[in-house]
Parts: structure tokens; sequence; C-alpha cells
């Protein structure tokens, strides 16, 4: 099964012990199978805090790259995302000032390669799926189905 983690994953992954823990047999088991979108690494860095933490990310995430599991939205990617964004926003007026553009992205770029998103934003991937089909999971439930 091959996986895509949302920046939220790693986040917690780098930043929290307990989370780490609690999931490593699920992450070892899927780690063969795990892609980086570039949109997730741009957050990540983005996010970074100093010099010191953004090589902290890029050392984290150097060995996707290594071995060519590093993804990229496509041109169409883009247009779609856009066109299901704005959709959202006709369709919920109170969603005007959410921008789902990153999450888009990361489920286009997941649908194209094949892959299961996890995330811990399952709300917002709950909302984008009643627009576009593809499959976003938790962690703790990708640990379920794994038996982890």
């Amino acid at each position: 099964m091959r996986c895509l983690l949302d920046t939220n994953i790693y986040f917690q992954i780098l930043h929290d012990r307990a989370y780490l823990a609690r999931y490593r047999a699920a992450l070892l088991r899927v780690t063969p199978q795990t892609f980086l979108s570039s949109v997730v690494r741009f957050e990540l860095v983005q996010g970074a805090r100093g010099d010191i933490a953004r090589a902290r990310v890029g050392k984290a995430l150097e060995p996707l790259g290594r071995v060519g599991r590093v993804t990229a939205p496509a041109h169409s990617d883009w247009t779609q995302a856009a066109v299901i964004q704005g959709r959202i926003w006709d369709d919920h007026l109170s969603l005007r000032t959410k921008v789902l553009q990153n999450d888009l992205l990361i489920v286009y770029t997941a649908r194209r390669i094949g892959a299961i998103v996890v995330t811990e934003n399952t709300a917002d991937f709950d909302l984008i799926r009643s627009y576009v089909s593809h499959r976003a999971l938790s962690m703790q439930e990708l640990a379920r189905r794994l038996g982890a």
C-alpha cells in the first residue's frame, strides 16, 4: 500500500515522542511504500524555525529523495485543485476564507500515484472527498488496518 504522509504526521513524528512510539510499528510497515509530496516538504520547511530546524527537516526527508519517492503536483493537479477550491467556496459561503490549496494538491498527487493520504486532519480531507474521490486515513486508522 502506497502512502503519502501529510505534514501534520511528519510534525508529530518529529516533535512528539509519544506519538512516534504509539505508531512506530505502523510507520515501519509503510515506510518502504511511503512517498513524500513536495507540497508537504514545502510546508515543513516553511514552518521550521531557524536554519537548524530547516536542516533537520531536510535530513529527515532526504532518504525519500535519494530513493526516488518524492512526487510533485503536475500542472493539471494545480488546475483541478483550483476548480475544486472554487466549488467548495461556492457551496459553503462560510468557508470562503478557508484555503484548501495544499490539501487539494496533496490529494491530486496521491491519486496520481495511487497512494493513501495519512493525515490527522481528517475533517478537511473528508470535505474534499465530497468533491474528489480519494483515500485518506488517520494514523490511528492506518495502524488499526495494519494490525500494528
